[in-house]
């Protein structure tokens, strides 16, 4: 019985979500409800989550990265274009992928064409 208490235990506590993790779902419930500014709100509490661990893994990165890039998407469909390529930039200087990139030039195409 204690053995399966034990699996039970660390069953549970390797499948919780991080508190930034859970802000990101709760920000792309957000998003697709078309309520941005909570989007953005967060977001930014995943962002800042990730930003006050002193020690990041590779994992940390790429969630802190997504958060930018979340955020940048989110500005760029309020029309809030110089904020979406600061955050995009972020993004890309965190994880220089072609995802990020194209992002990044999207925004640009949008801004000079403004």
């Amino acid at each position: 019985m204690r053995i399966i208490l034990y699996l039970f235990i660390i069953c549970f506590m390797s499948s919780c979500k991080s508190d930034a993790e859970l802000s990101m779902e709760r920000g792309i419930h957000y998003y697709d409800w078309k309520m941005y500014n909570e989007a953005i709100l967060e977001f930014n509490q995943a962002k800042y989550s990730q930003l006050r661990k002193n020690e990041k893994s590779y994992s940390d990165i790429q969630l802190l990265a997504r958060c930018h890039y979340n955020i940048a998407i989110t500005y760029a469909k309020m029309q809030l274009f110089q904020n979406a390529i600061q955050e995009a930039q972020q993004a890309y200087n965190l994880i220089p992928n072609k995802e990020y990139r194209e992002l990044l030039n999207l925004i640009g195409q949008e801004l000079a064409s403004k």
